[in-house]
């Protein structure tokens, strides 16, 4: 017999509670910045690229085509950037394409909650995404995984419905499998469609001739979804479809690099998929005795397919393991539920702790930052990024004294609930995001920002406003960048070989760069950040 959730909570949170805690979480530090170096920049350039050149077949950052996801989510940028650009700022416009599958993921593992463990685990669910550590920068950055995990969203909510509805679950769950691969390739295609197919082996009640016609269904039109841009690839572009289907090929070949190197894989799983995983585990030592069942048979299965696939594809980055948070929160929401009365005041006591500690922190960093006391934190904060000059501003100041406020008002006394611990995550990550977002992002913006070095450069170049520029060791975020602020752009100098007269080289935290020779003259050059953070543009004329 299955465990029983414990009884409803005593805690209510009505939607609107619940959009207003997901706008505080998703709004600042989305449409209140420039593209970043990294990731935020260089996927943003394909959005760009889109806008500028009108063709949204190919995947391209600044004229060179790129093959590390599908186009899903550069379609919903381009989408959302050409529908509201008169509001906002391109860049901003686009950026929101991040809030919209966050949004959707929320929703939709809500709604798979719910229909796998009742009330109110619907609400749980919802708070502990918005507590989960690792979603929360990406959340806030161009990031085409996103997609992926709006569409593994979706395809829980399928399965969920194909328990009671077949057919409409198969359409729900086959869509957005289909809308997956279109995201993120054949990586996607691997974590689900195993799922899909092999569902009557790990739910006993799918296997009658209705659910199984239902499940032909719903791989079918899985593979209609995912096969259209292949197809339109194939008629159009069929030279970038090979090059494509290579990188897909590579992209789930396994490898032992991050077995290497175990001790960094558990330090970045560990903390990214936190407060989660201490909750799954105790879901599954919980309902140890039942864990045939499909609510719990179901969300493991998805969650082994997506540790395998990080393990042992791709690179060690955080953006990577963003897969592995939808069965997650699934299982720690039934977790949550379930915890013992101690427990669950750990689990609140901690969250609580933890952010009041970071929330001092923050303040205390603020303030050595503005009055030089503490004197080595003043000089710690200094040295990240030493060319700031610091302007205490009013805004901010009453902003963030704001949010310290409510964070306080809502904490100080918390509901007697098995979701109050989850409440206090999902708050105080909202709450500490807001905040740091208030008080630093000048300072954050300031190291990380391309539109002054792009106004620096073409003011270098503005005598030859059309002259050739040849560049060594740029990435695309500085490519795609350069491009959308000053319409800079470049031509690769093969091993210093280029017919151009300028020639930008650009050094990044190894300090390893080209040098270009007798043959040119230096006329410009920048250097910011320090250790991983290091940038270095030099700026040569040919003699």
């Amino acid at each position: 017999m299955a465990h029983a959730p414990r009884p409803p909570s005593t805690l209510t949170l009505p939607i609107w509670a619940l959009w207003a805690l997901f706008a505080l979480y998703a709004l600042p530090g989305l449409i209140d910045h420039t593209p970043w170096r990294g990731d935020d920049g260089a996927y943003f350039g394909v959005i760009h690229q889109m806008l500028r050149t009108g063709d949204w077949l190919t995947l391209a950052v600044a004229d060179r085509p790129t093959f590390d996801f599908g186009p899903l989510y550069f379609w919903l940028g381009a989408v959302l950037a050409k529908a509201l650009g008169w509001a906002l700022p391109l860049h901003s416009a686009a950026r929101l394409a991040s809030a919209a599958c966050v949004a959707i993921t929320l929703y939709c593992l809500a709604r798979a909650a719910r229909r796998f463990y009742g009330s109110p685990a619907d609400r749980a669910a919802v708070l502990l995404g918005l507590g989960t550590l690792g979603l929360l920068t990406h959340a806030h950055e161009f990031q085409p995984q996103l997609a992926l995990l709006a569409s593994i969203a979706g395809a829980f909510l399928g399965f969920a419905e194909f328990l009671d509805a077949p057919r409409r679950g198969a359409v729900i769950a086959g869509s957005a499998i289909g809308l997956a691969a279109l995201a993120a390739g054949l990586p996607a295609m691997l974590i689900l469609m195993p799922l899909w197919v092999l569902l009557p082996g790990l739910c006993s009640e799918c296997r009658t001739t209705e659910r199984v016609r239902a499940l032909w269904m719903g791989a079918a039109i899985a593979l209609a979804v995912a096969s259209i841009w292949p197809i339109l690839l194939a008629t159009f572009e069929p030279t970038h479809l090979k090059i494509w289907w290579a990188s897909e090929v590579f992209s789930i070949t396994p490898h032992s690099g991050h077995l290497a190197n175990l001790g960094r894989l558990f330090e970045l799983l560990g903390w990214f998929m936190w407060p989660l995983w201490p909750i799954m585990l105790w879901t599954i030592w919980y309902e140890r005795k039942q864990l045939k069942e499909t609510r719990i048979t179901l969300p493991l299965a998805a969650l082994l397919l997506a540790g395998l696939l990080v393990v042992t594809t791709g690179p060690l980055r955080p953006a990577h393991a963003l897969p592995l948070i939808p069965p997650l929160v699934l299982l720690a929401t039934h977790g949550v539920m379930s915890l013992r009365r101690g427990a669950a005041s750990a689990f609140d006591w901690f969250g609580r702790m933890t952010y009041l500690a970071v929330g001092v922190f923050v303040w205390l960093a603020w303030y050595a930052q503005h009055f030089g006391w503490p004197a080595p934190l003043a000089r710690n904060v200094a040295r990240i990024v030493p060319d700031f000059v610091p302007s205490i501003s009013p805004v901010a100041v009453v902003a963030g004294a704001l949010l310290t406020i409510g964070w306080v008002a809502l904490v100080a006394r918390p509901p007697r609930s098995p979701l109050r611990g989850a409440l206090s995550w999902a708050v105080g990550t909202s709450f500490l995001w807001a905040l740091v977002v208030a008080l630093f992002m000048p300072f954050v913006d300031h190291d990380k920002r391309y539109n002054d070095i792009a106004r620096d450069l073409s003011a270098q170049i503005a005598a030859q406003p059309h002259a050739c520029i040849a560049e060594s060791g740029m990435g695309e975020a500085q490519l795609a960048t350069l491009l959308y602020f000053e319409n800079l752009r470049f031509e690769p100098a093969e091993r210093g070989i280029t017919r151009c007269e300028w020639l930008v080289v650009y050094r990044g935290s190894s300090g390893e760069g080209l040098e270009p020779g007798s043959g040119w003259t230096q006329v410009w050059n920048l250097q910011r950040g320090r250790r991983r953070t290091a940038e270095h543009f030099t700026l040569y004329r040919r003699i």
